[in-house]
């Protein structure tokens, strides 16, 4: 009996360490188009973002097994080159495209421009818009309340058993192609996070909502700037 317990807790603890779900693909829905005339009548040429980020990720989940450690943790600068998440296994996922092409999108459904594309060619447009990706750090906890495996019991009463924080921070700035003149620039950080239960497992992928969130100031800012443009 004491076998069959014990094993019931290493799979539990294992299906939550190795994440149950399935791996996660980067998924964005843009907002509608809005046919419109542009407030600026130029081609807007949207290239990858320049990747800043610490190449510095940290899988410590071990350590919560060890008696007396609250939980073991994960901390991921880049996130999508780790094998397994909190709630989640392998991420397909590279931020600096696809960061770019939701933006992209983004921009050009929105209509402030004659057209707004993602290239790898800046002189592909009469403007720029670059940026740099500054964080993706993700920190995840798995819970064992410092009774090492045992702390699975727990979460069967109803403790939580793991969490999630995703950070996103992004500059922009948009400039002319043919004499380098900023035009417009913006940075921004967001913020989201999961706690999960045994009988309740949570996303630990926000990303993609938080450049949406991001994309809700970017676009407004963007218009304000250009409203009064003379094409």
């Amino acid at each position: 009996m004491i076998r069959k317990v014990m094993s019931l807790i290493l799979l539990v603890t294992m299906c939550i360490t190795l994440g149950c779900a399935s791996q996660r693909v980067w998924t964005y829905r843009a907002e509608p188009y809005v046919k419109t005339e542009p407030l600026v009548n130029k081609k807007v040429a949207v290239i990858p973002l320049i990747d800043k980020r610490e190449n510095i990720n940290k899988n410590m989940v071990g350590l919560g097994y060890i008696p007396l450690f609250p939980y073991g943790w994960q901390d991921f600068y880049t996130p999508e080159g780790a094998q397994m998440h909190i709630t989640s296994r392998l991420w397909i996922f590279k931020p600096a495209e696809d960061f770019s092409k939701a933006i992209a999108e983004e921009v050009q459904n929105a209509g402030i421009f004659k057209e707004a594309f993602f290239t790898y060619k800046a002189s592909d447009g009469e403007y720029v818009l670059r940026g740099e990706i500054k964080s993706t750090r993700y920190e995840g906890k798995l819970y064992t309340y410092c009774i090492s495996f045992a702390g699975v019991y727990l979460w069967f009463l109803g403790l939580p058993a793991g969490s999630a924080q995703n950070t996103l921070e992004i500059s922009l700035h948009l400039e002319d192609a043919a004499t380098g003149q900023m035009l417009w620039e913006g940075s921004y950080v967001k913020n989201d996070g999961s706690t999960s239960w045994i009988y309740s497992l949570q996303p630990d992928f926000f990303y993609d909502s938080l450049l949406k969130d991001i994309m809700k100031e970017v676009i407004p800012s963007l218009k304000q700037k250009f409203v009064n443009y003379q094409k």
